[in-house]
């Protein structure tokens, strides 16, 4: 049996098959529907970030990590409802997510004021929702960990 014959005989190419995105748009072929798990990566994403993963009652915490320096790229809750509350002053950048509009908020912790603090919430269901943080020392880094967050398949979902 050749190696790609093996390769998608195996469990992993199914995970990587549910998050394959097309293009700049981050179009979704197969949006992720088990929300007590991690969404899973598209596969170009997967070669270069991984999840831990923390199951709490009524919640999972996803961190996503960098695989050659054991980073923290950016973390995400799945819960019913988040504690953290948008606040229009405080938005930042704008992102697509499914055609729609994601908006990014900042956040600081004044302990280290030049560190760059990103959020967002995203529903995914009627009682789902996420809550993405994210940390980073230049604005470069902050655009590349927002474009790994809405390249995962979120379902497209409407309130």
């Amino acid at each position: 049996m050749n190696s790609m014959a093996s390769f998608l005989r195996t469990p992993a190419c199914l995970l990587l098959s549910a998050g394959l995105w097309a293009g700049s748009t981050h179009a979704q072929s197969a949006p992720w529907t088990n929300f007590e798990e991690c969404p899973g990566f598209p596969p170009a994403t997967a070669e270069i970030l991984r999840w831990e993963a923390m199951r709490l009652p009524d919640m999972v915490l996803c961190r996503a990590i960098v695989q050659d320096s054991g980073a923290e790229a950016f973390a995400l809750t799945i819960s019913r409802e988040s504690p953290f509350k948008p606040r229009r002053a405080d938005r930042a950048e704008r992102s697509m997510l499914n055609g729609r509009e994601l908006n990014w908020y900042r956040s600081e912790l004044p302990s280290q004021p030049n560190l760059l603090i990103r959020e967002t919430l995203i529903p995914i269901a009627r009682n789902r929702v996420v809550h993405v943080s994210l940390r980073a020392n230049e604005a470069a880094s902050v655009a590349k960990y927002q474009d790994y967050v809405v390249s995962l398949p979120f379902p497209d979902y409407e309130d």
